[in-house]
């Protein structure tokens, strides 16, 4: 819906209406214009823009408005941009003129109108993608022989008189601030000094008031005008608006409204045997229950008429009856208003046309009384209660009809008048978003979860999701599927996904089933899991630092409800999970509440949360408390813990662990196979399961087929490490050359060169190694590697002093002093002051596990078992599956007699089999 009754905007082409001519117009500049000095723009130097000026005339209820421009073409830029003009206007409310168009060169002028040049007349739809047959039409013209260097003056007048204002009208001037830059602007509204005019802009604006001249009143404005002071992005609409000329003649929203009824009022009017009337009767025959009524006739509208705006024959304001709204069965907001309108007072339903802006209603009190709303629902009143019900919307249902759109104020059209009516807003009934999962977790607490999930919209955007299930289209769901994937190491891999629309009660729904990954994460030494997150709630931070700034009001969105539920079937039956925070919350600040719930049932989990986010403000009084509520709820952390002796994946043995694998890995197979052809998330997910589970066979198989299907760098390095873990050393070679040879990172050669190195190839590993671009990122690795290397090829010493000058070069460095502690252990070199060195790696290290796992193997060079076990036992506290130090463990353990050493070594090599040959390499193994 169109109100904006003429506004010349910055620009050339104009969107304004006028009077009934579908021809261009040629005349002089009006008499009433002051016109601008042309040659003080024409000669001077300066910006581009050399002239902008728009002035209105307000005389025996026709607004005349004319513009004047002269523009400084440039560069071919501009004289693309410029040459082709397009000049805008409602044939049915007025004329448009061309009063100049005029090229001015080498202190010529080229009067182009007087050789005879002419726009062409089109109607360009610009919005009927957007169901907006707006009624414009559009004069055209590429101008003939502009070039570079020329200025080009173009000047015309747009008359307008508005059928459905009658005597009344309304201005509007967009007043352009700084930093735009023009030679000469301005902004000149007149009248006849007896008619009653109002006018206003922003509050933050300050105009001289109106001037009488020659029996006129006058309100000039020099533009541009101050560059605004800024304000908040979340402040109300109404501190950011820019700033508007208005001018018109209604003295109050009670004669806007008594001036726009009556066209809706005849609208709405039946005819006799109407077969509205008929529809009405029908829904009366369904039920006795008023407000049922009402939501089945906003139902008929919504779905059985479409969306078209029809500008046509005064179309902008004037609503088409209710009776060729039925006929044709499409119609704009007006048209279906009206439909809705005579349907609920054909069932006796109270109810009345309201006029509302779908953004910056917040400000409609603060402005000047003119008929500028963007749209138009319907007040109905039903057992005292209000209801604001939109025929442009969907999917609204008796559950749903209580809602209250986002706007601030209605204007209720009433004959007799009626001022503004603020919308009260009411939380919604049903969730806009209802999420739950259903997950089985308990195959392990380092094993993936089977889910069930089920996600409802409500609404219109549920309704949008109609026409794909109408499609049915299975490569939408499947894509739909991929969306949840993401990441094959954290996402979702759907094995099933099915979407559904219920007509009755207007939800949609969609189902899937498959893989979630591991729900646990092992933080401070413990596993836990978060219930709940709130951390989002901690962006809610407004700034009002600014003096300026300290009365402004923040903006909150809504209304919006969501819902999230899950329900999780725990590990271990249960056995020894506890909560860790406060099960229950009833919180939020602003506008936004917030409920969370989370409980253990024996051997399941329920957890549920539901926000409410309500349209509105938030005052600045309340904004300090507001801030300090958002932190708490961000601060807010419900956590489920496992016990302490809980049993890892590499605890169980290779039958235990295929059992609790296998449900798993057959829903990894349906999500392979209802993946698309060219979705291998599945797949990847899988071959990484079977890997983290250790099934490295089964992971390796699924390599192939990755390779097979979609080869990659990263697919041929992952099945060079199952290769090298199953034993198959020159196989792992292989894999990690053709790896390097597609991706060259210098990662995947420092890899290789070990590999080389230890099967002997020290040259060759050398030779990889310098033929490397090493950057500073890579010089910590490159060092390592390089110090392996040449010990592996017999130089230890010479390893050694290439870690030594690295250390010198970054002497805080805790990965090289842990490559240098890890060194020294690994080939018994320097171990008199080794752990010293190693001590300093364990305490600059962020995570030192990986220094205490170097310091421990020192210490078992050395015969300091016990030191090498506690050390081991920290670096394990850290990283349970640290399969170097379980190992190093188990063989400490049996120097010392201790036979528990054996289970140490049996865990260590269901996850790392190749261990025995590592350490074995460099003389570490079982005592005699």
């Amino acid at each position: 819906m169109r109100l904006l009754a003429a506004a010349f905007l910055a620009g050339t082409s104009l969107a304004t209406p006028a009077l009934a001519g579908d021809q261009v117009l040629y005349g002089d500049i009006p008499a009433w214009v002051e016109q601008a000095d042309i040659e003080a723009v024409v000669d001077a130097d300066g910006p581009s823009e050399r002239l902008r000026d728009w002035q209105y005339r307000i005389e025996d209820s026709v607004v005349h408005a004319f513009a004047d421009r002269v523009v400084r073409i440039d560069n071919p830029d501009a004289l693309m941009a410029e040459n082709q003009l397009g000049l805008s206007w409602m044939p049915d409310k007025g004329d448009l003129t061309v009063n100049r168009l005029e090229i001015y060169r080498d202190g010529a002028v080229i009067d182009l109108l007087a050789q005879g040049v002419t726009f062409d007349v089109i109607r360009r739809e610009l919005e009927l993608e957007d169901r907006m047959l707006n009624g414009e039409l559009t004069a055209t013209l590429s101008v003939p022989g502009l070039r570079e260097g020329d200025l080009l003056r173009t000047a015309f007048t747009v008359s307008t008189d508005d059928q459905a204002l009658g005597d009344e009208v309304q201005v509007f001037q967009y007043l352009p601030p700084q930093p735009w830059q023009v030679e000469q602007a301005r902004a000149i509204v007149s009248w006849p000094e007896g008619d009653e005019m109002y006018w206003d802009v922003e509050d933050h604006v300050s105009l001289p008031e109106p001037v009488t001249r020659n029996g006129y009143r006058y309100i000039d404005v020099t533009l541009p005008l101050a560059e605004p002071a800024p304000v908040p992005e979340d402040s109300p609409s109404r501190f950011q608006r820019p700033v508007f000329l208005r001018v018109g003649s209604f003295s109050s929203w009670e004669e806007v409204s008594r001036v726009m009824a009556p066209h809706f009022e005849a609208a709405a009017r039946l005819d006799e045997n109407s077969p509205i009337a008929e529809q009405a009767r029908l829904i009366m025959r369904r039920s006795d229950d008023p407000l049922a009524r009402a939501a089945l006739a906003v139902q008929l509208v919504q779905d059985e008429v479409s969306y078209l705006l029809n500008g046509l024959e005064g179309g902008n304001y004037l609503p088409q009856r209710a009776e060729e709204t039925w006929a044709n069965r499409y119609g704009d907001c007006k048209a279906k208003s009206v439909l809705l309108l005579s349907l609920l007072r054909e069932m006796g339903i109270t109810a009345e046309t309201v006029l509302v802006n779908t953004t910056g209603g917040d400000a409609m009190p603060d402005v000047l009384p003119l008929p500028a709303f963007d749209h138009m629902i319907v007040h109905a009143v039903i057992a005292g209660q209000d209801y604001w019900l939109d025929g442009t919307s969907a999917a609204t249902r008796l559950s749903t009809i209580g809602d209250v759109p986002p706007f601030f104020h209605a204007l209720p059209l009433r004959p007799e008048g009626a001022g503004l009516m603020p919308m009260v807003q009411r939380d919604p009934a049903v969730p806009q978003l209802a999420f739950r999962a259903d997950a089985d977790h308990s195959a392990g607490i380092d094993f993936p979860s089977l889910i069930e999930m089920e996600i409802t919209i409500s609404g219109a955007s549920g309704a949008q999701m109609r026409a794909i299930v109408d499609a049915d289209d299975p490569a939408i769901l499947r894509e739909m599927a991929r969306n949840f994937a993401g990441d094959a190491s954290d996402g979702i891999q759907v094995s099933s996904l099915t979407l559904d629309y219920d007509e009755v009660t207007a939800l949609a729904t969609m189902r899937l089933q498959g893989v979630a990954p591991v729900s646990f994460q092992f933080t401070d030494g413990r596993l836990r899991m978060g219930l709940n997150d709130m951390s989002g709630f901690s962006e809610f931070n407004p700034d009002r630092a600014r003096t300026a700034w300290r009365n402004i009001p923040v903006y909150t969105q809504g209304p919006m409800r969501q819902t999230m539920a899950m329900r999780m079937r725990l590990p271990e039956n249960g056995a020894g999970f506890s909560l860790l925070g406060d099960p229950v919350l009833e919180g939020g600040y602003g506008n936004v509440q917030v409920t969370a719930l989370a409980a253990i049932d024996g051997n399941v989990l329920e957890a549920s949360t539901e926000t409410i986010y309500r349209l509105g403000e938030i005052a600045p009084a309340e904004l300090a408390e507001a801030k300090r509520a958002a932190r708490r709820l961000a601060s807010y952390k419900v956590e489920l813990v496992p016990p302490e002796n809980v049993t890892w994946r590499w605890d169980i043995d290779a039958a235990t662990r295929d059992r609790r694998a296998a449900p798993i890995n057959a829903a990894y197979e349906r999500a392979i196979n209802f993946a698309a052809n060219d979705d291998f998330g599945p797949l990847m997910a899988r071959a990484q399961f079977n890997a983290d589970i250790f099934d490295f066979a089964a992971a390796k198989e699924d390599y192939d087929e990755l390779i097979v299907r979609n080869p990659s760098a990263w697919a041929y390095q992952q099945r060079s490490a199952m290769q090298k873990a199953l034993g198959n050393d020159d196989a792992a070679i292989a894999d990690l050359r053709t790896a390097y040879d597609l991706e060259p990172f210098n990662s995947l050669a420092f890899d290789l060169a070990r590999l080389l190195a230890y099967r002997g190839d020290t040259a060759e590993a050398q030779e990889l190694l310098g033929s490397l671009p090493v950057g500073e990122e890579d010089l910590a690795t490159y060092t390592d590697t390089l110090a392996t290397v040449s010990g592996l090829d017999g130089d230890a010493t010479g390893g050694l002093a290439v870690l030594a000058e690295r250390i010198e070069e970054t002497p805080q460095s805790a990965d090289v002093l842990n490559s240098d502690c890890w060194y020294r252990g690994l080939f018994a070199v320097a171990l008199e002051s080794a752990v010293d060195r190693c001590t300093q790696a364990v305490e600059r290290s962020d995570y030192p596990a990986a220094a205490l796992d170097s310091r421990a193997l020192v210490s078992f060079r050395l015969g300091n078992y016990d030191e090498a076990i506690r050390d081991l036992d920290a670096a394990l506290a850290i990283a349970p599956g640290l399969a170097e130090s379980l190992y190093l463990r188990g063989l400490a353990k049996l120097h010392l007699g201790n036979r528990a050493g054996e289970r140490d070594i049996v865990t260590a090599l269901r996850i790392s089999p190749q261990l025995p040959a590592f350490y074995g390499r460099h003389g570490i193994t079982r005592p005699e």
